[in-house]
């Protein structure tokens, strides 16, 4: 045996998401866009690319094509995180 020590991933926490285009997850998660030059930083819903760029896109095409708000550089970095749930939700029935 291993002295009672676990193996594996039992922390409850998901896997890390894995989205190369908008269409994946069916667009339920948040872009987090970044500015590599100015750090400057914001949060986007993939619904709003997808109807610009087309729901095939690639991420690293659609951060190609972005600029930054405060400075006007191209220089974004696009990374996807998981839905947050709104305050005060339960999924427990009242």
């Amino acid at each position: 045996m291993d002295g009672g020590r676990r193996t594996g991933n039992n922390s409850g926490m998901s896997p890390p998401m894995r989205i190369e285009r908008l269409s994946d997850e069916f667009g339920q998660y948040s872009l987090v866009l970044t500015c590599g030059a100015c750090r400057y930083e914001r949060e986007a819903m993939p619904h709003t690319f997808g109807r610009l760029c087309g729901w095939d896109a690639k991420l690293t095409d659609v951060a190609r094509r972005l600029r930054c708000s405060k400075c006007g550089r191209k220089q974004c970095v696009i990374r996807a995180v998981p839905p947050r749930k709104p305050r005060g939700y339960s999924s427990l029935p009242k």
